[in-house]
């Protein structure tokens, strides 16, 4: 037994072992034992190293940005749709006259646009959902699934908005469940 669990025994031996569960949840959440006296179970989790520097400190701040997370994002997509863009213009080949056959020259061009509008869709959704995401978790203070879900309502709202409001309301509620998805899938 640790030290902490022989501490834990003693102390509900102590206070005569009528002890409650309520009060051994209050305990826990204010990091005593019964007895009052204070616990700290995990000594390797005290910070013992230097302090950062100022460089450091502007660093993880520029870093932990909605700036710096957007761009990422929009980089990262832009990479992504690119690579996908490519392998979809591969698999679907373009519907011509079966007399008239493509060149290399046109089906290299064609792929090339495929691979460029592909990059920017992407690059678009994920600086919009990047962006909105930090916006969210910032005002709001913490970060979970309702946040996820309501920056992909939005994200979809707007980009569905441009074919009327009831586009908008359905790619609302498909860019929400697909984000919900992918952080409850991340996060478990």
């Amino acid at each position: 037994m640790s030290e902490l669990g022989r501490r834990a025994s003693a102390a509900v031996k102590g206070s005569g072992g009528d002890v409650t569960l309520p009060q051994v949840i209050q305990h826990m959440r204010t990091g005593q034992l019964i007895s009052g006296e204070p616990v700290k179970p995990f000594k390797w989790l005290e910070y013992t190293g230097r302090p950062k520097t100022d460089q450091e400190r502007r660093i993880e701040g520029f870093l932990q940005s909605c700036s710096f997370k957007s761009a990422a994002s929009c980089v990262m997509g832009f990479g992504l749709g690119g690579a996908l863009g490519l392998f979809m213009a591969g698999l679907d080949s373009p519907i011509t006259h079966e007399a008239q056959r493509m060149t290399t020259r046109e089906t290299l061009r064609d792929m090339g646009q495929r691979a460029r509008s592909y990059a920017k869709n992407f690059a678009i959704v994920g600086f919009m959902f990047a962006g909105t995401e930090c916006l969210l978790e910032s005002y709001s203070g913490r970060s979970g699934l309702s946040t996820s879900m309501m920056s992909g309502c939005i994200v979809g709202g707007v980009i569905g908005l441009r074919a009327g409001v009831k586009a908008a309301a359905v790619s609302c509620a498909g860019f929400a469940a697909f984000s919900a998805a992918i952080d409850y899938f991340l996060r478990h």
